[in-house]
Formats: structure tokens, C-alpha cells, sequence
């Protein structure tokens, strides 16, 4: 035989003896990698699957059916901890050597397609240790996706707490290591996306909030379809509360985020971004009067935001064709009084938190809309979170109501209905927590009262006579004005404080004699 085919022979030999090796390695890995991960006392979990794939050339694994279950919680009706589904988890360029001399873990790409993730409630120590125990070398990849996944976190009582539906994940230039699993973020990555729909949250014991779809790519973040939903009807939300307190139904058809910032600077949060969105905003605040006045100091908004422990910074915040109502009920025996803004356009500047910032400029409010659907608003309103005393600025206008139309006011909290034709109302009011001062304009024409019995049912006669005897009918093509001086009632918002100063207004010129003499 010549020298040149024993040569082809060995190679050859030598060929057949790796494939056959190889062959052997992947059949033995296949079988044996759940008893070896199941019995290792520091892996946290029992492995399963229905079939696995191995090319230990290439380090490609695929496996089939893939089941995740805790050690320490396999008792349905008592479960802990993470248990997971994947129909196929496929692991790209595994880096057996680094593996095998580091026992550290290095892959180019992971894809887990239509993981199922259920997560039951744990001992706080117990979670962290879960987390940390398969971490104690490193691991690194160059991608981690998710695609199509659902995610359920359950309650004590095995409720979902959140679950979301359709999951897609992406992760790029990963690292976990015994370093980074013990910071705030476990991990170092560059570039991350996320898409999903149907996400459902339970806000506690009052809320509910979906989503129709949320993404999140390109640091940006783009919700649709959101909606806070009360989780008891307006009478059992009544009886439940020992104090009065506002009830919320919030929803919004888009919310956007430009170029979200986050993360920690050491151990402080901060959350930095130039611009908020929400688009056709639907926020209804309802509150009975039934329950006890709450006696609790109220912060007002510059107070609210000095009070935030982390480091926020919203440059600009936009609410577009949006409608807001307030409505107060005194007795369910009697419509509630409603309050309408529609067609409402707002911007606000500056909402910043103090933490890390020696300075601030002022927060504004700008507002365009239509008051109770029917008179043109425009607010400007104004305060700086670092100025202690609380300080603010609103200035309004409204123009060319029909007075009926605070008729879903006045006479559920007043027992009082009016007819004509408010032309204009100018008012600028200073406050601070303690008390407020400003001045107050109007100008109306052929304004008519009605009074009603406390009941609201029948008509007054004696003092709707009175009443429009002592009321002017008009201003006389002019305007009346005056200055206005109110004391805050601390235990309220700054609305019912805005709202104080504008009722002084409205008894210094437009119903002086009636609301002194006749109510």
C-alpha cells in the first residue's frame, strides 16, 4: 500500500472515529442532560423534554417540548416559583470549549419559541437565591429572542396578577455574571424590544388596567387600547370606603413615549424622557359625598412631585382630543353634579422630581377646551416644584357659555338653575398652601335663577322671585370685577381651592345679594 492512501486511510479512520464520537457525545447528551442538570443540587429545577437535537461541531442544540419545573414546588395546588413550557428552545454556536475548561457559558443566539411562563408567589430570600444559583459563572450571548410567549404572574390565591399574550423579546449582546445578578438590573445588554397584546394587570383591590397591544424598541414606548377599569360599581365602591376618595375610570385609545432613558445611577432610579403622548384621553373622577369628609392634609402638585424619591424628568407631556369629568354626589337619591371638559388639549412642561438637581424651571400648564361641551377654556397655570411654600399661578378664560349649561352644577350642590348668556369670565388667582388671592371679571347678559326645595324636586317660588329681584339682569355691556381673597381648606385638592376662589368671584359680582340674603 503506498505511503500517499495509508495516509487517506488514517484521515479517513480518524474522520469515522470523530463523526462516530461525536454521534456518540449527542446521543449521551441528549439522554443523560436531565438527570445531570436534575441532580446537580445548585440548578433549581427538574428538567424535561420530548426529544433534543445536538451537533456538538457546530454547537447547535435544539430541543422539543421543553418543561421547567422547582425542585422545591411540584404540589398543584400549593405551587412556587417558575414553571415553564417551550415547544422549542434552539441554541446557536455554543462555545463547547469555553464551556467545558470555564464552565462558562458563551452562544451567539437563543431562541425560545412559544414559551409558556407560569410564576407563583415565593419567599422573597427564596427568589433572590433561585435567581442567583444557576449565575455563579458567567454567561454571555450574542442574541436572546422570544417569540410568541405568554406570561402569567399569580397572586397567593393563584389568580393572574399580570398575563400577557403574543410575546415577542429581543435581546442583544448579553451578559450575567455573579456580578451583574447581584445589581439592580441583573444583566448588561445594548439593545432590547418587546411587543405584546392582551396584557391584563390587577392594580389591587380597587383597579383593573389592560392593554391592547404594548412595544417597546428603539427606546421608545408605544401602548394602545389602554383602559383602568373600576373593579366595584359606584354604590359598592361607596360602601367599601371609611373616608370619601375619588373613583377613576381612565382610558386612552394610544400612549407614546419618545427616547425613554432609565436605569440607576448607583442605587437611585431615574426615568428621563423629552416627550409623553396620549392620545383621546377618557377620565371620568367620580366621588360620593356620603362617605366622611377625609381629614388628611392634601399635597398640591409641586408638592406631590418634591415628594418623589427618584430622578424623573419628563421634558414635555401631551394630552390630545382627550375629555375629562369630575362628578360629586351628594345622595344617590339625586343625579350627581358633572363637570365636563371635551375636546381637551393640554401640554405640560417640566415635570421633574428634585432628586439630583440643585435647580428647576417652572412647571406650565397650557389647556385648550370646551367647558361642559359648550364654551371655550384656556387655562395657564404655573408652579415650581422646589418653591416650599407651594406657590402657584392659574390663569383662565372661558367665553360665550349659556349659563344652563352649569344647570348639572348648580343645582345638585346649590339647588339653584340659571338662564342667559356668560360672554366672558377672566380670572387670575395666586395661591399657596394656606391661602389664595386674585382678581375675577365677568360680563353677562340676561341672567334668570331659579331656587329649588333641599330636595331639588320642586321650585322655590318665594325665593326665585326674591332672587331675581336682587340679581342684576346683566352687567350692563361692561364687566364686573373683583378682587378675591379665600382660605384653602387644607384637607381638599387644589381644584376644590381653584373652585372656592372662583365661587367668591361669582357672589362678589354676578350674585351678591342672592347667595347672602335669599339661600
Amino acid at each position: 500500500m503506498s505511503r500517499f492512501k495509508k495516509i487517506l486511510l488514517i484521515l479517513g479512520i480518524l474522520a469515522l472515529f470523530i463523526v462516530l464520537l461525536n454521534k456518540g457525545a449527542e446521543y449521551y447528551i441528549a439522554k443523560k442532560l436531565p438527570s445531570i442538570l436534575n441532580s446537580e443540587k445548585d440548578f433549581p429545577y427538574y428538567v424535561s423534554y420530548s426529544d433534543m437535537d445536538v451537533n456538538l461541531i457546530s454547537g447547535n442544540f435544539t430541543i422539543y417540548n421543553a418543561k421547567l419545573t422547582p425542585k422545591d414546588s411540584t404540589d398543584g395546588a400549593n405551587r412556587q416559583g417558575m414553571f415553564g413550557n417551550i415547544e422549542k428552545l434552539e441554541v446557536k454556536h455554543l462555545d463547547l470549549w469555553k464551556l467545558w475548561r470555564e464552565k462558562n457559558v458563551d452562544v451567539k443566539k437563543v431562541i425560545l419559541n412559544r414559551p409558556d411562563v407560569n410564576l407563583y408567589p415565593k419567599n422573597k430570600d427564596e427568589e433572590q437565591d433561585t435567581v442567583k444559583k444557576p449565575f455563579k459563572n458567567s454567561i454571555t450571548a450574542g442574541t436572546l429572542q422570544i417569540k410568541d410567549g405568554r406570561f402569567a404572574l399569580l397572586d397567593s390565591a393563584q389568580q393572574p396578577a399580570l398575563l400577557a399574550s403574543h410575546i415577542s423579546f429581543e435581546l442583544s449582546n448579553i451578559t450575567a455574571d455573579s456580578v451583574t445578578v447581584a445589581q439592580k438590573i441583573p444583566v448588561t445588554y445594548k439593545d432590547y424590544a418587546f411587543s405584546c397584546d392582551s396584557l391584563y394587570y390587577d392594580a389591587g383591590v380597587n383597579y383593573k388596567i389592560y392593554l391592547g397591544s404594548l412595544n417597546v424598541a428603539d427606546s421608545a414606548i408605544a401602548a394602545k387600547d389602554f383602559r383602568m377599569m373600576p373593579k366595584q360599581t359606584r354604590r359598592e365602591y361607596t360602601r367599601m370606603i371609611p373616608v370619601e376618595h375619588d373613583q377613576y375610570t381612565v382610558n386612552a385609545d394610544s400612549i407614546g413615549v419618545k427616547k425613554i432613558d432609565w436605569g440607576y445611577n448607583n442605587d437611585t432610579l431615574y426615568i428621563h424622557t423629552p416627550e409623553v403622548v396620549l392620545q383621546n384621553v377618557f377620565a371620568n373622577v367620580y366621588r360620593s359625598k356620603e362617605p366622611k369628609d377625609d381629614p388628611s392634609i392634601k399635597k398640591l402638585y409641586s408638592n406631590m412631585l418634591r415628594s418623589i424619591k427618584f430622578d424623573l424628568k419628563a421634558d414635555k407631556i401631551m394630552l390630545k382630543n382627550s375629555t375629562i369629568e369630575y362628578e360629586e354626589q351628594n345622595t344617590f337619591s339625586r343625579p350627581p353634579a358633572k363637570v365636563e371638559f371635551s375636546k381637551f388639549y393640554a401640554s405640560v412642561y417640566n415635570i421633574y422630581s428634585p432628586v439630583g438637581k440643585d435647580t428647576l424651571p417652572d412647571t406650565k400648564i397650557d389647556v385648550q377646551c370646551l367647558f361642559m361641551k359648550a364654551a371655550p377654556l384656556n387655562v395657564a397655570w404655573t408652579f415650581n416644584t422646589l418653591d416650599k411654600s407651594d406657590s402657584f399661578t392659574i390663569i383662565g378664560n372661558i367665553q360665550n357659555l349659556p349659563s344652563q349649561y352649569m344647570n348639572k352644577i348648580s343645582k345638585p350642590l346649590m339647588n339653584v338653575t340659571t338662564q342667559g348668556t356668560l360672554n366672558n369670565i377672566k380670572f387670575t388667582f395666586n395661591g399657596n398652601r394656606e391661602r389664595g388671592s386674585g382678581h375675577f371679571a365677568i360680563n353677562y347678559e340676561d341672567l334668570k335663577v331659579e331656587l329649588y326645595k333641599s330636595d331639588g324636586s320642586k321650585k322655590h317660588k318665594l325665593k326665585t322671585f326674591l332672587g331675581n329681584l336682587l340679581v342684576k339682569n346683566d352687567s350692563n355691556g361692561g364687566k364686573k370685577e373683583a378682587d378675591v381673597s379665600v382660605e384653602r381648606k387644607k384637607d381638599k385638592s387644589v381644584f376644590n381651592f381653584l373652585w372656592l376662589f372662583l365661587q367668591e368671584g361669582l357672589k362678589e359680582t354676578m350674585l351678591p345679594g342672592l347667595v347672602t340674603t335669599v339661600i
